[in-house]
């Protein structure tokens, strides 16, 4: 069933489209003339036999009709639970609510990079099977929504202190790291040798995932005003960690680095959602 306002401002067109008044309309279909102003007006939404009803006073086929609204009552669902995650226009609650699962995120995302690295040993050593590329496959997804769970939160602390850095690299991060993923996925599903093809991949993205954790590491310093020592700490540890894995040459660094920087960044988003409960934030 669409959705009011829409209902009554598609119901307004099509009634004015057709050349008849409310009178009129009431006269064809028996449903009074209050009823109708107030479904067009969209202060009331009307069962579905009742949409019907009106629908075929006007001259429509309800199911042609139906059929197209749905698509736009999907669109408009989809586009409005995609902000929702995104915290686009949240209120500050959607955004304090968003740090307890950001901090459980972070610690999935880091048992899961540990459960990636011995799967993707595994792989190397052992032929590729069914079995395998499921736990391949599930172990990525997984990945894509504990990372965006724990970024959500960071995303959440950019709006709750007006950090426009740490938002960008946020919004940033969220989709660098979503589309890796998702071709990943894709080339194991297509490609036969999918191993080397996702190396060459990680080899590309080496810059681009520095720069990004620097930037990110930039912001998260500037949350230091309001979060105090555990911010700076992350945030250099992030910037430091960026600079190490755009280059190859202190690859070794990083690799040490990546564990010490998400367990403090989970501590940060903790410490942020104790706050909140604490009214403190």
């Amino acid at each position: 069933m669409i959705v009011q306002p829409i209902l009554g401002s598609r119901l307004l067109a099509l009634r004015i489209e057709k050349g008849m008044t409310q009178h009129e309309l009431r006269e064809k279909c028996h449903i009074s003339v209050r009823t109708i102003q107030r479904i067009e007006s969209g202060a009331v939404t009307p069962r579905a036999s009742t949409v019907k009803i009106l629908l075929e006073a006007l001259g429509e086929n309800p199911d042609v009709w139906f059929g197209s609204s749905n698509g736009i009552v999907e669109n408009h669902f989809s586009i409005k639970s995609l902000r929702s995650m995104l915290l686009i226009n949240s209120s500050e609650q959607d955004q304090k609510n968003a740090l307890t699962p950001a901090w459980i995120g972070g610690i999935i995302y880091l048992l899961i990079g540990i459960i990636e690295i011995g799967v993707n040993v595994h792989t190397e050593n052992h032929e590729t099977s069914v079995s395998l590329l499921t736990v391949v496959i599930m172990v990525k997804l997984i990945s894509i929504v504990s990372f965006f769970l724990f970024t959500r939160g960071f995303l959440s602390l950019s709006i709750l202190f007006e950090n426009q850095l740490l938002k960008i690299a946020s919004y940033i991060a969220i989709a660098a790291i979503t589309a890796i993923y998702s071709a990943e996925i894709i080339i194991i599903f297509s490609v036969s040798d999918y191993v080397e093809m996702i190396d060459t991949i990680n080899v590309f993205s080496i810059v681009p995932f520095g720069a990004i954790s620097f930037i990110l590491g930039l912001g998260i310093l500037g949350l230091q005003d309001g979060m105090g020592r555990i911010a700076k700490v992350a945030g250099r540890l992030e910037i430091v960690y960026g600079i190490s894995y755009m280059t190859l040459i202190f690859s070794f660094v990083y690799v040490v680095l990546l564990p010490a920087v998400l367990i403090v960044e989970i501590v940060l988003l903790a410490k942020a959602d104790q706050l909140v409960k604490e009214g403190q934030l």
